[in-house]
């Protein structure tokens, strides 16, 4: 990837706004935390915003502390983080906007390329791995910077276990290597460890799990009260789709969470058949070939016959 217009945006700014997505993980935080640490490193002035809380596992990213802290009339750079679309930002989009020049860092097949710079690469395994070969090629790196990427490359890669890992990633992942960062730590981390309240959510959801169409099609589902019985909430329900993807014989997995009355958060996730992007899409969301997700209003009963004709249409 030829980073030469990037840099050149980058050297040329002042104040530098950095927006990450709404529902933050793990590689829009951990980037878009390395980047603003590294653009403070060479003297810019770094602003960093994100419309929802960062809390979970991805709260022990260091310098989360200074999300939102600070905003301005105006940004020589504006720079949105691990975002397919505009809609990605909330509310934060004011703050893209703001931006003289604005760019994009991105691994999303469904990015429209909507900035004056689009260092997009659909075939990178996180946007934190894209991040890693810009701050690297600028002498930008750093323990502390190291860690947050290899946090992004961690999360968004499954523990370097989805389809989406290259040679590419895995020559990131080396290049942070290099710094002290206690690789096995991160990934037990954001792998392994759960807290006991998780545990006993992800036991209740998988228990009533359903499956559909001689068990190729698996649906859990998030509710309210799954929530207040265990004393957990949205954030805690990351990953846990993965044991019903991970089935022999499922092609499409589904995770429903109900974030509001008739409102719910879907995430897809599919084998190497199944295109989950094309699923979301239907329903104006987005995403990755085997991982995606999208937003839905109405009956909980309509959400999943709508998500299931969507999965069969596209099986089919």
């Amino acid at each position: 990837m030829n980073f030469i217009d990037a840099i050149k945006e980058i050297k040329r700014a002042n104040d530098i706004a950095i927006i990450s997505h709404i529902n933050p993980d793990g590689d829009t935080v951990g980037t878009s935390l390395a980047i603003y640490k590294a653009l403070k490193m060479c003297g810019k002035k770094p602003y960093i915003f994100c419309d929802d809380k960062i809390v979970g596992k991805i709260s022990i990213l260091s310098g989360n502390e200074n999300y939102n802290k600070e905003s301005l009339d105006k940004y020589d750079l504006s720079i949105a983080v691990d975002c397919a679309d505009i809609e990605r930002m909330g509310c934060s989009y004011s703050e893209f906007k703001k931006g003289r020049r604005k760019m994009v860092i991105d691994h999303h097949k469904t990015n429209n390329r909507y900035g004056d710079i689009n260092l997009l690469d659909v075939n990178s395994a996180a946007t934190a791995q894209i991040a890693t070969f810009l701050l690297d090629e600028m002498k930008l790196l750093n323990a502390d910077i190291a860690k947050l990427l290899y946090s992004g490359l961690v999360t968004d890669s499954g523990g370097f276990s989805f389809s989406s890992v290259t040679a590419d990633t895995m020559r990131a992942g080396s290049v942070l290597l290099n710094f002290d960062i206690k690789a096995h730590e991160i990934c037990e981390h954001f792998m392994k460890k759960i807290k006991y309240n998780v545990y006993k959510l992800k036991s209740r959801v998988l228990n009533n799990a359903k499956f559909y169409d001689d068990n190729t099609i698996g649906i859990i589902t998030f509710k309210k009260e799954d929530f207040e019985a265990t004393n957990t909430d949205n954030t805690c329900t990351e990953g846990i789709i993965t044991n019903i993807i991970n089935i022999i014989g499922v092609k499409v997995a589904l995770s429903i969470s109900e974030v509001g009355s008739k409102s719910y958060k879907v995430s897809i996730r599919t084998g190497e058949d199944v295109d989950s992007s094309k699923i979301a899409l239907v329903f104006g969301g987005g995403g990755h070939k085997n991982a995606a997700g999208l937003r839905l209003s109405g009956y909980y009963e309509d959400v999943v016959e709508r998500l299931l004709k969507a999965v069969r249409d596209e099986i089919c």
